[in-house]
């Protein structure tokens, strides 16, 4: 079956021989997406959304949740705002893990304190947006904002608010600094392409993985290595252009990933082409970023470049499985002269009730020469737990998690670690 050949392959990806690194420095390039070392999950239902270009297609909000109106929501809809069509939104993000690990869980996130509680997210979003489907000009925006949440330790961007990833207590990071996540102005222009086009100019999240930062659309509080070591958010333009009803492609150019406008600045073509057969039971993305991937020396910068596959399979009404893979590369590192990571996450979703979802990740992450995470050589990782909507505003996920390396004992001087952790997600 489809699956278990994409689950052999994944188990057989081996790694080279080499030595352990320190830890990267915060600030410094070698650390995953910035400047420092990312609910409800995805659930087969019968009418999928998509949400395009914004989060690698945030996968599978059901027609009904996508109606549902939360708090703020409700507050504003009859009010200057809600009759401009502007939404807001919002979430908390709570979660505590133990651990067999005492003080950090790192090079695992977001669930990095050992033993601790965390307030992951406070999650503030405005939006205005457009509606490919009414075929007139339109404009829109979108902010989204963490006020404040350790998750924001790792989502900052190099040039723009990160000086709270030196000025914390002790000169470190802030426990719990504030990031804005996205701000873009977009619009919907109905005479370029064949349905139209839709373009963003700011900040906006990445299309080159499955999991994402918002709480609420990705399936587990920890994050896999593979997503941290890529791009949370670019800063430029995006244009989604639908070419019939089965096919999409974006194009997009960037300053680079996770800075802002400063001297990491350096010209990135972003790509994605979106296959969605009818049918609904397979879509396929592949996803890429573009650049001169030398790294920036004198601004202990990583500029790299990034291609990204996914597969979305739709096994039956309560079964979906996901394969995601990546492999990214950069050059001219001192020290280490050509580096690069790759791996593969591969995820089942099995839906058991409307309000009750088990999920399983199995993760294979190769750093070639620790880059990214410190550890040089090959990581697995198996996590599994459940997804529970009591309320239509209220999610918990307990769940449990396994990594091993092959070579270094990066966990606090283990090669192993084991986490259970429960986060729980308030919408209002």
């Amino acid at each position: 079956m489809l699956e278990g050949i994409f689950l052999s392959a994944a188990l057989a990806i081996g790694q080279p021989a080499g030595q352990p690194m320190p830890m990267p420095i915060p600030g410094g390039a070698p650390a995953p997406h910035h400047v420092e070392a990312a609910p409800a999950a995805p659930a087969a239902q019968p009418t999928i959304i998509w949400e395009q270009g914004t989060n690698g297609y945030t996968e599978v909000v059901a027609e009904e949740q996508a109606r549902t109106k939360y708090l703020l929501e409700r507050l504003t809809e009859d009010t200057f705002l809600g009759h401009r069509g502007i939404k807001i939104y919002g979430w908390t993000e709570l979660s505590y893990n133990a651990s067999s690990s005492t003080r950090s869980n790192r090079p695992v996130t977001f669930n990095d304190e050992a033993g601790n509680f965390q307030l992951n997210q406070n999650w503030l979003g405005i939006a205005k947006e457009v509606d490919p489907t009414k075929k007139e000009f339109q404009l829109g925006f979108k902010t989204e904002a963490i006020l404040p949440g350790t998750d924001a330790r790792f989502t900052l961007i190099r040039g723009f608010l990160d000086e709270q990833l030196r000025n914390g207590r002790g000169g470190g990071p802030r426990h719990y600094p504030i990031d804005i996540y996205q701000f873009y102005t977009e619009a919907f222009l109905p005479t370029v392409g064949p349905e139209g086009t839709t373009v963003r100019v700011g900040r906006f999240a990445t299309h080159c993985s499955y999991e994402v930062t918002q709480g609420v659309d990705t399936p587990f509080l920890s994050r896999s290595h593979l997503f941290q070591a890529n791009p949370f958010t670019h800063t430029g333009v995006w244009a989604i252009t639908p070419l019939s009803d089965e096919l999409t492609i974006s194009n997009g150019a960037a300053l680079g990933s996770d800075n802002f406008i400063d001297q990491t600045a350096r010209l990135n073509y972003l790509g994605q082409l979106k296959w969605a057969p009818k049918d609904g039971k397979n879509t396929w993305i592949f996803n890429t970023v573009i650049t001169d991937p030398r790294f920036n020396v004198r601004e202990a910068f990583a500029q790299y470049n990034v291609y990204n596959l996914q597969l979305i399979r739709k096994m039956n009404d309560c079964l979906t499985y996901v394969m995601d893979t990546t492999y990214s590369h950069t050059y001219d590192v001192p020290g280490l002269g050509y580096a690069d990571w790759y791996g593969a996450a591969q995820y089942l979703f099995w839906k058991h009730t409307d309000k009750f979802q088990s999920q399983l990740r199995v993760e294979l992450f190769n750093d070639v020469k620790g880059f990214r995470t410190g550890g040089e050589g090959l990581y697995t990782g198996v996590t599994y737990g459940w997804a529970w909507t009591p309320k239509d505003w209220l999610l918990v996920r307990p769940s449990v998690r396994y990594d091993h390396h092959n070579r270094v004992p990066i966990f606090e001087g283990s090669r192993d670690q084991f986490t259970m952790t429960m986060d729980m997600i308030v919408r209002w």
